[in-house]
């Protein structure tokens, strides 16, 4: 079989791609190509002749360098891992916050090149053009556009009150004259099964024209985009690794990036507000490279469809880089200047890139990923980063925004709502003191706080002396024992750090110097309790549709009582976790039966549908997910047990998204038929 980018094979073998052809419906004028069954008659917008042979124009015209860029991707992958078991050879006998430690970063390979580390020959960033309704602060609500009610919730964002909100919340937020964004995510907010994703743009764009409508059919109510203050979408697409099964052109898979692209920009042609999109994991200015010829052949092609597009009339497609890789942090310069002119700014998705920097240190004995269970990773261990990405982009204007904040309050628990709070506060502190523009949250009841801190913030900047920031504060968390500490938190400094001079600062960049946490350890039968109770329900939620889920977790107060709170999961909290937990085991610190035993204890407490006030499973055992639970238990033992573990985790996962396999009477059966020696026993 003669597949234009063979990377793509480690996710889609070729019996898989054989029987989605098969199966698939020819494309009417469109020689070669074939969809999956019914989507052309169910989403004539993007699914019609015309816009199928443009996204296939696009690719004839990018197929070579894709599959050079990803080709390239594997040789690095290589020579990561042989320098990296060579070092950890020559390791023997230190400490990884030895001085002397080594690892790859700033090795250069065969051709000179570094393949981990900065550039010394970084080129200057040209100045970054925002475009006006860009300007400001970035408050970004992150989720899927999954229905018509979802959406226009998020677009409504800034009109969402608590019933108990003050006065001067509502003072602050008129005062700061801001739209919220809207991080409007089919990544790795969702699992790409393609109607969801087709029904996500259709949705979006019901957004962009300011026509979606929804009435629910068990109540009646109905939903609608309000008359003004909306928030801007900004749509995050899939990263270059993933292939499209349900869209075949001969015997190649298209990638999912490419046609979703291609078919929101020609949706969206006529707002030149829909094209800003966000773009994650990233790795090289080659790849950015790719990108930026990708998005000017997909103008040039489009305009010359429709001479009144918004590309036609010289609105660029524009980018806001998702800095969520190793490699990427230290090419940050790089990878701008290859973007240009498109290139708009950049955020730091800190869950995928600690879950990437495991990978790239998975054969160093020394590394330990921070872990999951810290509530502070942010403040302790992404301060580099954030310092890198404001360094390299603040004096181009470009934008620069923070990461996620994932808690949520457990409904109607006070001590619940206030340990959220405290934990936002500090984020959202931490990462205005360290010049950022903006940040992401996972609920739309911390958009009109979000804004009303930064407001605060800013009016402490220019007047020290204004007491906004303390006044909201105190109404945001009353309780004096929460208060005095977090009053000091916010009047203290940042978190020290290492200096750019210091020999493990290019490891601290990656928290990759520490040597392990200080909240609870890696190997600590509890830290791999909560990864696995985690991860489990995440991936049988996933196979259930769902790309993201508010998990059960706890956080303490300042006098050290747990508190029942939800963490929003996604693919990326999952990466890291499975990651963490396979370093442990492959590295001896967890025993294969240490690891079993708990994984089943969670199966078992999971199934048993019983829960505690300090663990309630928030994906139960039952309906869809009964029928993908005992798959998930499989993927799981693979994700985090494997001598040699795939690097994503969607190359086990994705071939449960087509209806060949899902639909069939025992799904895991099928998967191993038609992806052989994919799966373990």
């Amino acid at each position: 079989m003669a597949v234009d980018v063979p990377p793509y094979l480690r996710f889609l073998p070729e019996p898989l791609i054989a029987a989605l052809r098969a199966r698939a419906e020819p494309v009417p004028d469109v020689q070669g190509l074939v969809v999956t069954p019914g989507l052309q008659a169910e989403f004539p917008a993007l699914e019609s002749p015309e816009v199928l042979a443009l996204v296939v124009e696009v690719y004839r015209a990018m197929r070579v360098e894709l599959a050079a860029v990803l080709a390239e991707r594997e040789r690095d992958r290589a020579f990561i891992d042989t320098r990296t078991l060579v070092c950890a050879g020559a390791n023997a006998g230190l400490v990884i916050t030895d001085p002397r430690w080594r690892t790859v970063i700033g090795e250069r390979d065969d051709l000179g090149r570094v393949v981990v580390g900065p550039d010394p020959d970084a080129p200057a960033l040209p100045r970054v053009d925002v475009p006006a309704f860009m300007r400001g602060e970035q408050v970004t609500l992150f989720g899927p556009p999954d229905s018509a009610r979802m959406a226009i919730n998020a677009m409504n964002a800034l009109h969402r009150k608590r019933p108990d909100e003050h006065p001067l919340i509502a003072e602050l937020v008129a005062a700061a004259g801001q739209l919220p964004r809207w991080g409007a995510d089919s990544e790795d907010s969702k699992t790409p099964i393609a109607r969801d994703l087709l029904m996500a743009s259709v949705n979006l764009h019901g957004c962009f024209e300011r026509t979606l409508a929804f009435t629910d059919p068990a109540s009646g109510r109905r939903y609608a985009l309000a008359d003004d203050g909306l928030a801007l979408p900004i749509k995050r697409v899939a990263g270059l690794a993933l292939p499209d099964g349900d869209h075949i052109l001969d015997e190649s898979p298209l990638p999912l990036h490419l046609v979703e692209l291609v078919q929101h920009v020609w949706l969206n042609r006529r707002h030149p507000e829909a094209l800003v999109l966000y773009f994650p994991k990233l790795e090289t200015e080659r790849e950015a490279a790719y990108l930026n010829q990708l998005l000017a052949t997909t103008e040039r092609l489009v305009a010359a469809r429709d001479p009144s597009s918004a590309p036609a009339a010289g609105h660029h497609v524009r980018v806001l880089v998702v800095f969520e890789n190793p490699r990427a942090i230290f090419r940050i310069k790089e990878i701008a200047a290859a973007l240009s002119p498109r290139f708009l700014g950049g955020s730091l998705g800190w869950h995928d890139f600690l879950a990437s920097t495991a990978r790239l240190f998975r054969h160093d004995p020394g590394y330990r990923i921070p872990v999951k269970a810290d509530p502070n990773i942010v403040i302790h261990h992404i301060r580099e980063s954030h310092h890198i990405l404001v360094r390299d982009l603040s004096a181009s204007g470009a934008l620069t925004i923070g990461g996620m904040y994932g808690v949520l309050p457990a409904e109607g628990e006070a001590d619940s709502l206030m340990v959220s709070m405290v934990g936002f506060i500090k984020d959202v502190i931490t990462q205005l003191k360290r010049g950022l523009g903006g940040y992401w949250v996972a609920h739309p009841d911390f958009v009109r706080v979000g804004i009303a801190l930064v407001e605060a913030w800013r009016r402490r900047e220019r007047d020290p002396g204004d007491d906004a920031l303390d006044r909201l504060v105190a109404l945001l968390v009353p309780d004096e024992r929460e208060l005095a500490p977090l009053g000091a938190f916010i009047a203290g400094p940042d978190v020290h750090g290492l200096s750019a001079d210091d020999p493990r600062y290019h490891r601290a960049v990656l928290a990759a110097e520490f040597g392990g946490s200080d909240v609870i350890a890696n190997d600590d039968p509890e830290e791999v309790r909560y990864n696995v109770f985690q991860a489990l329900q995440y991936l049988a939620d996933w196979l259930s549709g769902n790309g993201c889920v508010a998990l059960p977790a706890s956080m303490r107060k300042a006098d050290g009582e747990p508190v029942f709170v939800r963490i929003m999961d996604d693919l990326a909290t999952t990466e890291r976790s499975r990651w963490e937990v396979w370093a442990e085991v492959h590295h001896g610190r967890v025993s294969r039966d240490t690891f079993e035993r708990i994984l089943a204890e969670e199966v078992a407490f999971i199934q048993s549908g019983a829960e505690r006030p300090d663990k309630r499973p928030q994906v139960r055992w039952q309906g869809e997910a009964a029928r993908w639970y005992p798959i998930a238990v499989k993927l799981l033992r693979q994700l985090m047990t494997a001598e040699d573990p795939p690097e994503f985790a969607t190359e086990l996962l994705l071939p449960f998204t087509f209806d060949l396999v899902r639909d069939a009477p025992d799904p895991w059966q099928a998967a191993c038929a038609l992806c052989p020696g994919r799966y373990l026993a």
